[in-house]
């Protein structure tokens, strides 16, 4: 039997982008980025928020989300999502891991996830409310690994800048030890010999191995992505490249400009430029310039507990992943032919970890840590906002005696599932001085998930207020 003109893939293609750009022609379409490095909680961050959003008119606790506060939203389903070649956030599977009998935490991401809703609610104002007394928001959730968007600088970097980018990250002394095993191997390579793929591949691993320590070690700033998390490139050769050194290269008389022919260093440098143009520019040219809304979520705590190197760390890598995006006000000409980002949301993750009276420091704490980058996104018209939230709430805060005197603890389960009380410590409002970690450390803990029993609303602290910034402009 022929198929129908109307169903084929190119006419079904032109009509899924008829519809969407219909959709942000008459603003109810949101593309919401859930961005951040590894450990900063995005899997439970989107699972809590697709959650609130769909048991909202029964148990959910959202005071502060005007459209729920005002009795206007009328329900919330998953929808089928826009991009089939995606992986489909696994909201449920995380659910079942939230509410067994013995709760574990979501799995983290180790790909490209989306998952689509569509929120129905009634309208509160304007001429629209008189067409029709109901409306719809399509609201698509993208989920990307954080060691990914790390590497959309590398567009900016020819293979000899990158290169010595790494070196300078590789001068510092721990690094430096790390990557003895890397340093062993690359220099037993004749550079200018002819290309050895097998050498190549050996010590690209052993580079991969390299910043897979790294991070162990609490580093946040890692390239290339994706060799902590290659997903669907593992074992290929376009991973199979490395930085090389001013040493190495005199040592040698190796020229990262002018590369022998055929030798190591060009197919280094080949493969180096194919990684940029066939792995990263697509990524950021096909997903990242469709965003029109977007969640940073910040790990300050871990940086804390890890020491200084981490929290510096974690602060130049922000730094980095803030420039990789497009921001400007958006209006009906960029939402249908340029999308830019127009409200973020800077969200210090685990703010259960710390007792309430802590959690003011820690949101001074991530705005001291994104100090220089929020005054260009500023400047350039985005509506900003910098909070402490938890997406899963694992503690609850109480008063404890101490020596005659009532001082704020929290009660939760340690990571063997027992219940602990404890006062997790201050947290500073500014990064302390090197010395201070000479002389004592950071603890804060690390929960197991709340006990849910019957319960499918997952707590949380300050979602509702996330959900308000990011949507509540386009539920009217």
């Amino acid at each position: 039997m022929q198929t129908s003109f109307l169903q084929h893939p190119n006419i079904q293609y032109t009509k899924q982008k008829l519809k969407l750009t219909a959709a942000r022609l008459v603003n109810n379409h949101v593309n919401l980025a859930v961005t951040g490095l590894s450990g900063s909680g995005k899997t439970a961050f989107i699972t809590s928020l697709v959650n609130q959003l769909i048991e909202a008119n029964e148990a959910a606790h959202l005071p502060f989300f005007s459209v729920v506060r005002e009795s206007r939203l009328i329900g919330v389903k998953r929808d089928v999502q826009p991009n089939l070649t995606f992986s489909r956030f696994a909201y449920e599977d995380a659910m079942v891991k939230l509410t067994q009998t013995s709760p574990e935490w979501p799995s983290s991401t180790k790909g490209i996830s989306q998952v689509r809703l569509k929120i129905k609610y009634k309208k509160s104002r304007g001429l629209s409310q008189y067409l029709t007394e109901d409306a719809t928001l399509t609201l698509d959730i993208t989920d990307y690994p954080g060691e990914w968007l790390l590497d959309l600088p590398l567009l900016d970097m020819d293979y000899a800048q990158w290169s010595r980018h790494c070196q300078e990250e590789l001068n510092d002394p721990l690094r430096h030890d790390i990557a003895g095993p890397f340093f062993t191997a690359v220099n037993r390579l004749d550079l200018n010999a002819e290309g050895d793929e097998l050498a190549l591949q050996k010590i690209a691993e052993l580079y991969s191995q390299y910043l897979i320590d790294c991070q162990t070690r609490g580093y946040q700033l890692l390239q290339p992505g994706r060799f902590i998390l290659p997903g669907e490139l593992s074992g290929a050769p376009v991973l199979h490249f490395f930085p090389l050194t001013d040493v190495q290269l005199q040592q040698q008389r190796g020229d990262l400009n002018k590369p022998v022919k055929g030798s190591n260093v060009e197919l280094l440098s080949q493969r180096f430029e194919h990684y940029k143009t066939k792995v990263v520019q697509p990524f950021y040219k096909d997903h990242f310039k469709g965003f029109d809304r977007q969640v940073v979520l910040v790990d300050c705590l871990s940086a804390l507990n890890r020491g200084f190197h981490s929290y510096q760390d974690l602060q130049k890598a922000l730094d980095w992943l803030m420039g990789s995006f497009q921001y400007g006000s958006s209006n009906i000409l960029n939402r249908l032919f340029q999308p830019k980002i127009d409200k973020l949301v800077f969200a210090a993750s685990k703010a259960d970890h710390i007792t309430p009276e802590q959690q003011t420091n820690l949101v001074k704490l991530l705005e001291s840590m994104l100090h220089s980058a929020r005054k260009q996104i500023q400047f350039d018209g985005v509506s900003t906002e910098s909070t402490a939230i938890s997406a899963i709430r694992a503690s609850k805060s109480g008063l404890s005696q101490l020596n005659g005197e009532s001082i704020p603890v929290l009660q939760g389960r340690n990571e063997q599932g027992a219940s602990i009380t404890l006062f997790p410590g201050e947290v500073p409002q500014s990064c302390p001085s090197p010395d201070f970690w000479k002389q004592q450390k950071f603890e804060f803990p690390k929960l197991s998930p709340p006990l849910m029993n019957t319960q499918y609303v997952l707590p949380h602290i300050r979602m509702d207020q996330v959900l308000d910034f990011l949507l509540a402009d386009k539920l009217i």
